[in-house]
């Protein structure tokens, strides 16, 4: 990966010596890009949502359908705040009984897991916290109001333990325009682009094809590469996105405090958005030789990560392989900052490897009965359910707890499998 030097007007008038802050970039093939124009206005966390590992409350259990059978849609937890919250019923899809919504708060809680039974432990929590609750707040704040000794997570569970923390982190900047063949010098580990034209509205959050642009052939092309479940890199008008979701008076304010009155209102503003699911998380974690479940465990190694992140997939200058990596791309990652500094933590995936010699064969059990059982026809559920009738079944489960998994996880390997097959004629 090839980077340009940096300069400043100041030290090129002066002693000639390079600026790791100067906005002047400069590699011997394509000489001098100025990037003094282009502000960074916003640096966020965007979302994190964290898993939790536990049984649950019996009483609060009662309590929540006690409501729904009074068709209640508002409840008041008491603790932990006193607040209260929209609730709502869910069906399996969500992969969650019941949803607690406080929009004022900027919380969202999926809580009792379809695939585990409420009187035995399982990943019952998950716990999602919008832009604006974790900027108002440090991240010692965060985590304590996640799992403090107050914290929602012992609201919910009993003895909770943390099992997986997922992270968007967010650029937002003015100044710089994507060229119309971008996407040709972006480098990705992506297998497959697909180009949506002329769409007027596109929710991000849901989107999880593993290359897509949207936009219209004059205006500037929205990209959304790599897919939600692993690693997700973001590109689009954060301008538009807050108008259709009614969060000027919020982005607008924020920018103009992280630039220090910089931000030009005239002026659109594109988000550069880096989304790490838990389990890529996670697997930092293994190749660091340390456990990375929790918010708290990766708050210092934001930078790093989203450093990390932009060494993945990246923006060239050319189409070469060994094109220098754009200023641009350099720009956000040197100088963007989360939290902290980068440490120079070597950030890197690694799967955790099992030493169990049973291991390769409950690999190959659960892959072959996920094959045959697609060729009869069978759904997620059915397959679950011969799986189940196995004797040694406990022994698949105890495997997966083994590597940080649970039953949940099964299934959603199972259902994986079963449509990968569908769709790549196994099951034919």
């Amino acid at each position: 990966m090839k980077l340009s030097q940096r300069f400043s007007a100041r030290s090129l008038s002066t002693n000639g010596a390079e600026d790791e802050k100067g906005r002047l970039f400069f590699d011997p093939v394509n000489g001098f890009t100025d990037l003094s124009e282009v502000q960074i206005v916003g640096v966020s966390v965007d979302t994190i949502r964290q898993l939790f590992y536990g049984i649950p409350d019996e009483g609060l259990i009662d309590k929540l359908e006690a409501h729904l059978k009074n068709h209640e849609d508002l409840i008041y937890l008491g603790a932990p705040g006193g607040i209260r919250w929209h609730f709502t019923k869910m069906g399996k899809v969500a992969r969650y009984r019941y949803k607690l919504q406080n929009n004022d708060e900027g919380i969202v809680i999926l809580f009792g897991s379809f695939y585990e039974k409420l009187d035995a432990p399982g990943q019952h929590l998950k716990i999602e916290l919008s832009p604006h609750f974790i900027s108002q707040r440090s991240k010692l704040k965060i985590w304590q109001r996640l799992h403090g000794d107050y914290g929602l997570s012992r609201c919910f569970l009993h003895d909770p333990i943390p099992r997986g923390c997922a992270v968007h982190l967010a650029a937002d900047y003015q100044g710089f325009t994507f060229d119309s063949d971008a996407i040709s010098r972006l480098s990705t580990y992506s297998r497959t682009i697909r180009t949506f034209d002329a769409i007027s509205e596109i929710d991000l959050s849901d989107f999880s094809e593993a290359v897509a642009s949207y936009g219209g052939h004059s205006t500037e092309k929205n990209y959304l590469i790599g897919r939600a479940s692993s690693f997700q890199v973001c590109m689009y008008d954060k301008t538009k996105e807050m108008v259709k979701r009614d969060k000027q008076d919020y982005y607008q304010r924020e920018w103009m405090a992280y630039s220090l009155g910089f931000y030009d209102l005239a002026k659109k503003v594109r988000r550069l958005e880096l989304r790490f699911h838990h389990s890529v998380i996670r697997e930092f974690g293994h190749g660091m030789e340390k456990s990375l479940e929790s918010w708290i465990d990766i708050a210092d190694l934001l930078t790093d990560i989203w450093r990390y992140g932009l060494t993945r997939t990246r923006f060239s200058l050319s189409t070469s392989r060994q094109s220098v990596i754009h200023p641009f791309w350099q720009l956000l990652m040197q100088d963007v900052e989360f939290y902290m500094p980068a440490d120079g933590v070597r950030i890197c995936r690694k799967k955790k490897e099992s030493v169990d010699p049973i291991a390769k064969n409950i690999s190959l059990l659960i892959g072959n009965m996920i094959t045959l059982c697609a060729r009869s026809g069978m759904d997620t559920k059915q397959v679950m359910g011969q799986l189940k009738r196995l004797t040694f079944y406990p022994q698949i489960v105890s495997y997966y707890i083994s590597r940080g998994l649970s039953e949940s996880d099964l299934r959603e390997n199972v259902e994986k499998g079963l449509a990968l097959r569908r769709i790549i004629g196994k099951a034919a």
